[in-house]
């Protein structure tokens, strides 16, 4: 960037020095300015040309790195979204645990109260057992054998035994049974607790992979960023030099419009001298051959003898000749003008008329020309202006109706035609953007092929993007 700063630099100088020259004396010296301006806007130009490039070049780098920011943007995002649902899943699961430890909790409670329980109904039935077979039991068929109960009173006594055995038997294994649930409900719960923390444990460290993760895309993406600071501020750099370069090839054009003018005039004025001269030269002639026509009648008449008539009518044909030289020198004269102004409306009247067939139109012709195709689509590459185009395709194709050729794309159109200034900007100049280009309709508006969603379109406010140049193919 400094070797191309440097470049324009000493251009610059160039157009400086151009500008400071005094007025050329010589046609050569006016060919030589003239010269010297080409050849300082040729370089202009191919560097124009070069910077061009080197913008389109850091445009679609900075796209490349927008789209890798946005990927990694879009990446973040699914981070943070499975960070939140690992934390709900972790919530949940807290719940769960906290839960699970309650139920453990009384089903704890439960066991230890099943287990007394069993353990106090296990010591009643013994005492019962006990009691029972000390008060009777088996010994009731020896009370009736010795008389002291009747038969049917000691089967009785036998029944009852068994049956209160029975009952007790019963109880004791119901509270078994009831003591064995609980204790398979507790290590059941046990064991869900153990697998509730066991999967708390794999979503944190689900959790903070996910952090790392993201932790990494967003380190990435202050890369990214500072990547497209420093591609934003060389794309900054490329546009300055261009509107630079812009600035300096207007220079060099108004100093060789300049030379050319001033050139015209000095050819014109020694024309009109040379015209002067002819017509002085051509007098003097004339009244040369007037006086030696007044002398041949003088000498004629004096040999006639007749001195005083002589003198009288020498007199009279010298003031008549004097007269007559007077009149055909004035008449001549006016002769001559007439015919050096006629020359002049003429050839006024031809450069007016090659102007016009140099161009042919308006720029107000281009834009209505240009405005019959609003509404048509956009199709990058394209050059049809009813079934499709791009932006430098639909400046191309509008202007080929008209018969000038251009260039394909935007960065080669840029370098075309004559730059103008935004405040000279009239209808028909094309506004180039860098990698896009429209049409000037006047009142602040464009007309362009815009893009895939709008198409051909008008709008306000051409400088919608930073101009780059306007360049005007009509002369």
């Amino acid at each position: 960037m400094k070797v191309r700063f440097k470049r324009l630099l000493t251009i610059g100088v160039a157009v400086a020095m151009l500008g400071a020259q005094p007025l050329p004396v010589s046609a050569d010296d006016f060919d030589t300015q003239i010269q010297n301006a080409n050849n300082a806007i040729s370089d202009l130009q191919n560097q124009q040309a070069e910077t061009n490039q080197n913008l389109a070049d850091i445009q679609n780098s900075i796209s490349g790195m927008e789209s890798d920011k946005q990927k990694i943007l879009d990446e973040i995002s699914g981070y943070d979204q499975e960070i939140v649902i690992t934390m709900a899943s972790i919530s949940s699961m807290d719940d769960q645990i906290e839960q699970k430890t309650k139920e453990l909790k009384q089903t704890t409670a439960d066991l230890e109260k099943a287990e007394k329980d069993q353990d106090t109904q296990y010591q009643a039935m013994k005492k019962r057992i006990q009691y029972l077979y000390e008060q009777g039991g088996d010994s009731g068929w020896a009370s009736v054998m010795i008389g002291s109960l009747s038969l049917s009173e000691g089967l009785d006594n036998v029944d009852n035994t068994k049956s209160l055995y029975n009952y007790d038997r019963e109880e004791l294994e119901t509270y078994t049974e009831t003591v064995t649930k609980v204790k398979d409900l507790k290590a059941q719960e046990t064991a869900q607790k153990s697998s509730l923390e066991a999967s708390k444990q794999e979503l944190e460290g689900a959790k903070d992979n996910l952090e790392t993760l993201k932790a990494d895309a967003e380190a990435r993406g202050e890369d990214v960023d500072a990547l497209l600071s420093d591609a934003q501020n060389k794309a900054n750099e490329y546009y300055a030099l261009i509107q630079e370069q812009n600035a300096q090839i207007s220079e060099l054009q108004s100093q060789k419009e300049a030379a050319q003018n001033a050139k015209a005039e000095q050819e014109a004025q020694k024309k009109a001298a040379e015209e002067a001269a002819a017509r002085q030269a051509a007098a003097q002639q004339a009244a040369a051959q007037q006086q030696a026509a007044s002398q041949t009648t003088a000498a004629s008449a004096a040999d006639s003898g007749s001195s005083a008539g002589t003198s009288s009518s020498y007199t009279d044909t010298t003031a008549a000749d004097s007269n007559t030289s007077y009149d055909s020198g004035s008449s001549d004269s006016g002769s001559s003008a007439s015919s050096g102004s006629g020359s002049s409306a003429s050839a006024s009247s031809g450069a007016s008329s090659a102007a016009s067939t140099a161009s042919g139109f308006s720029g107000q012709d281009v834009v209505n020309y240009a405005l019959q195709f609003v509404g048509n689509p956009y199709v990058w590459g394209g050059t049809s202006l009813t079934n499709g185009c791009d932006c430098s395709g639909f400046v191309q194709q509008v202007y080929a109706h008209f018969g000038v050729s251009l260039s394909r794309t935007t960065y080669t159109q840029a370098n075309e035609g004559i730059a103008v200034s935004y405040s000279e900007m009239q209808p028909g100049d094309v506004i180039n953007y860098g990698s896009h280009t429209s049409i000037y309709i006047g009142n602040n508006m464009i007309v362009h092929a815009a893009d895939e969603s709008l198409g051909i379109i008008t709008q306000s406010n051409p400088a919608f993007e930073p101009i780059v140049t306007i360049r005007r193919f009509i002369y």
